[in-house]
């Protein structure tokens, strides 16, 4: 096989060879890595050797986890060997190129990782923002005492559909309320508009 003849590397240089060994086993070990997560979630992994697989999409912004630290060897690899191996440019702008790519790859990998964790993140919110606004009756309203319709209303930017109670009488779906105050965690107290 042409990629593993290390007598070729060797006779470019010695960078060459230390290329093709940073991208077959950041390669190798940027795919376990990923094997890992796609089946098991975030997987953390102690220095004793014991693994911790679960389920974690909370995490914040790091641009020197794992995943990206991988990435970062594997684009110095990859890009060094071409540099040298098919581009036959010098050491010097092979290693320039090799680590901008590298790089590059790094902050690729850290921002995706972020931006699947946000996909996934449950944002909060205040529920006490949406009181005095309008907002639509989603199931009906029995009168007050008498049980929880829902609501349609904005809250922190965000369509919600929440429990509510009445302030008076019943209110039949699809009128236009008004949120006059919060009772308990979610439930808002309405009342008809006008």
């Amino acid at each position: 096989m042409e990629l593993l003849e290390l007598d070729r590397y060797v006779a470019i240089g010695i960078d060459a060879t230390i290329y093709l060994f940073l991208a077959v086993t950041a390669t190798l070990l940027f795919l376990v890595r990923m094997g890992l997560q796609f089946f098991f979630g975030d997987v953390d992994m102690d220095l004793d050797g014991a693994v911790d697989a679960h389920m974690d999409s909370t995490g914040a912004f790091e641009l020197f986890s794992l995943l990206s630290v991988l990435a970062f060897f594997m684009g110095v690899g990859w890009m060094g060997l071409a540099c040298r191996v098919n581009w036959g440019l010098g050491s010097a702008v092979s290693a320039v190129s090799a680590t901008a790519f590298g790089l590059s790859l790094m902050g690729l990998s850290a921002g995706l990782m972020y931006a699947v964790r946000q996909m996934t993140h449950e944002g909060r919110y205040d529920v006490k923002t949406a009181i005095g606004q309008t907002a639509r009756v989603y199931l009906t309203i029995p009168a007050k005492g008498q049980g929880q319709g829902q609501v349609e209303v904005t809250v922190s930017g965000r369509r919600k559909v929440l429990p509510a109670m009445s302030a008076s009488d019943e209110i039949p779906a699809f009128t236009r309320v008004t949120i006059v105050d919060v009772v308990g965690e979610e439930t808002y107290v309405v009342e008809p508009l006008g």
